[in-house]
């Protein structure tokens, strides 16, 4: 009996002692989470106090840059400005940037109307050139149109004249007198007055009559006139 009361001892302490083990490493299990959330909680301490701090001079940065915006308000005309009137400052920084961007826009319109502007500035000085190129060219059918007028009215007169002499040949002859000199038309040319390449063939001109040259010779003046005054037909 004897050696059974002290297994039965000896169980019971060494059960004991297990519990004792098992409640030490509980106990400073919670003691070392105990310990890390007092930690936590000491830091939170510390970081709250220095946002505290913080905060606390941010209040008096705040209070100040308050009172240097409202003087500054008043200098530049803002409080008395209807446009800005109750407009906090953040208000008045947003519009400030909403005409930033409206005023890249307008640039950046201005840069492309430039662009526009040197196109039809060059389009403008082709335009001018080719129309100096065409006003020579009038110019110079003009001269030409007055050369073939001047020419016309030039062949009209020795037709004219040709004719004159048909009619002076074609009249009966007078008797002269003796010692008189044979009458000559002033107006009448001779060939030997005309160049070969002036003289006409003898029914160059017959097909018209003369209200028909009087009607041509008054187109070609009226046209020679419009002409020189700068018409274009």
């Amino acid at each position: 009996m004897a050696v059974k009361a002290e297994k039965v001892s000896k169980y019971e302490t060494l059960k004991l002692l297990e519990k004792c083990r098992k409640e030490r490493d509980d106990a400073l299990h919670r003691e070392n989470a105990m310990r890390e959330k007092m930690r936590q909680y000491e830091t939170r301490m510390r970081s709250t106090e220095a946002l505290k701090q913080k905060l606390k001079q941010l209040t008096l940065d705040n209070k100040e840059l308050r009172k240097h915006v409202k003087v500054l308000r008043a200098e530049i005309g803002l409080e008395a400005n209807p446009k800005f009137n109750g407009k906090t400052t953040k208000d008045i920084i947003n519009d400030l940037h909403d005409k930033e961007i409206e005023c890249n826009s307008l640039v950046e319109k201005a840069g492309k109307l430039s662009l526009t502007i040197d196109e039809l500035t060059s389009e403008l000085a082709n335009t001018v050139t080719s129309k100096t190129l065409l006003e020579d060219q009038v110019q110079s059918l003009q001269q030409n149109l007055k050369d073939m007028t001047n020419n016309q009215r030039r062949l009209l007169k020795l037709w004219e004249d040709k004719k004159a002499q048909r009619e002076q040949l074609s009249l009966p002859a007078i008797p002269q007198r003796p010692g008189q000199k044979p009458v000559v038309h002033k107006g009448v040319q001779t060939e030997m007055s005309i160049s070969s390449a002036q003289i006409l063939p003898t029914n160059a001109f017959e097909t018209k009559n003369r209200r028909d040259l009087d009607k041509s010779r008054t187109s070609l003046e009226r046209r020679n006139i419009t002409l020189a005054n700068g018409t274009h037909r």
